[in-house]
């Protein structure tokens, strides 16, 4: 007797009070359509509304739907990491909660994935609902990283995707707190395919994320997969101290073997200009790159968990955190009972 593949969902979310009902209603719909056993992770990554609230009543609807209430807001990334951390199925897809990745993509990615085809399905967007100016930096962005960076990190391609066990497992052991996702996916590598699809603008509420979660995505992507900027402000420092060296060696020769006056204030004053900018340059560079060591040695957890909700109520209280070195025996048991359900569970749908 051969077990169905268990499929696990990992939604991240902030703040979706509008949306999630429609997100779980439909997300449950299409993986219904699977006959296979699925569970739902929907991790609420310190919403100030009432998204839990809503996860609450619909996990008890809904019993495939699991709930990791992280005890605040810690960014996307760590809360997708947060749900690939307590995943329980030998497929993963992740989706944003903002409905802009359809729910309805999921049987193709998994029909992708159990034909043997890929480890890795990712949804590439034919078409954006953000706007021109979006568009276009989101463009050189991928365009720029990829050159620094000199990995293949496919260019319109987000989070959304399917991704195999021995994928997941592979990304569970990076112990880097500062996480580009589509960076370390592609570092992982394997067999991927790309299912192309139509990404709409967001039918409820605005974006949380905003330009300045932008810019810190990028400043995140180009510190962690790239050298290329202490390489470049280096040999800018280099031909900076070959310039003013060879300044230096004109005015001795002027001042020692001709009769012409040596250049006033103003040309020493724009030589010392220089080298402060070449210096403070190289400074705010080197600090970005000595900001991230330091959160890196700081080791603190990614995430801390208040609770985790099933069938509308807590299964255990304050789990461990991917980050945490400590396990309590409590919360182990219990992890280790449900599986032991949905095996049981698999076995009879079988």
């Amino acid at each position: 007797m051969t077990h169905s593949p268990l499929i696990s969902v990992v939604l991240p979310l902030f703040n979706e009070e509008e949306s999630v009902d429609e997100l779980i209603e439909r997300t449950v719909r299409s993986c219904i359509t699977l006959d296979m056993s699925f569970e739902i992770i929907a991790v609420n990554d310190g919403s100030t509304d009432a998204t839990f609230q809503k996860l609450t009543a619909l996990s008890a609807e809904y019993p495939e739907v699991r709930i990791l209430d992280l005890f605040r807001n810690v960014g996307h990334m760590a809360a997708l990491s947060a749900g690939l951390h307590h995943v329980h199925g030998k497929a993963v897809i992740i989706m944003d909660g903002d409905l802009q990745d359809p729910p309805e993509l999921i049987p193709s990615f998994v029909e992708h994935w159990r034909n043997g085809e890929a480890d890795i399905v990712c949804g590439k967007r034919a078409q954006r609902g953000e706007g021109r100016w979006y568009r276009l930096c989101s463009h050189v962005f991928y365009r720029l990283l990829s050159r620094a960076s000199g990995a293949i990190i496919p260019e319109q391609v987000g989070t959304c995707c399917l991704l195999d066990r021995r994928v997941v497992d592979a990304l569970d052991t990076f112990p880097e707190k500062q996480r580009f996702f589509a960076g370390l996916r592609a570092w992982v590598g394997g067999r991927q395919v790309f299912i192309t699809y139509e990404r709409l603008r967001r039918k409820y509420g605005y974006s949380r994320v905003g330009g300045r979660g932008l810019i810190r995505l990028a400043r995140t992507a180009f510190i962690s997969f790239s050298k290329v900027p202490l390489r470049y402000v280096s040999l800018f420092s280099l031909c900076a101290a070959l310039l003013l060296f060879f300044v230096g060696v004109t005015a001795m020769g002027i001042r020692l073997f001709t009769d012409l006056a040596i250049p006033g204030w103003a040309t020493f004053t724009m030589l010392i200009g220089f080298v402060g900018f070449v210096q403070s340059l190289v400074l705010a560079v080197m600090a970005e790159y000595i900001a991230v060591i330091f959160d890196e040695t700081k080791a603190r957890p990614l995430y801390l968990i208040r609770q985790e909700i099933r069938n509308g109520y807590p299964i255990s209280e304050t789990l461990p955190s991917s980050g945490s070195l400590e396990t309590t025996a409590c919360a182990e048991s219990q992890r280790m009972q449900i599986r032991q359900e949905e095996v049981c569970t698999a076995d009879v749908g079988t």
